[in-house]
């Protein structure tokens, strides 16, 4: 299981992009959104996770 940075919940099946994992459930939903509806900017913002570095401990 893995924590699906978009819907936050912890998942079995998906994919990480980058360090960022993502279920399928918010992939195909992201896929199949039309950049003018408003839950694309959702999941935009949610991505832009991918611009900041992880702290390494």
């Amino acid at each position: 299981m893995h924590y699906c940075h978009i819907c936050e919940t912890n998942q079995s099946e998906g994919m990480f992009i980058y360090y960022l994992y993502v279920c399928d459930q918010c992939q195909t939903k992201m896929i199949a959104t039309d950049p003018e509806d408003p839950s694309y900017r959702f999941f935009i913002n949610k991505l832009r996770r991918m611009r900041e570095q992880p702290l390494k401990s």
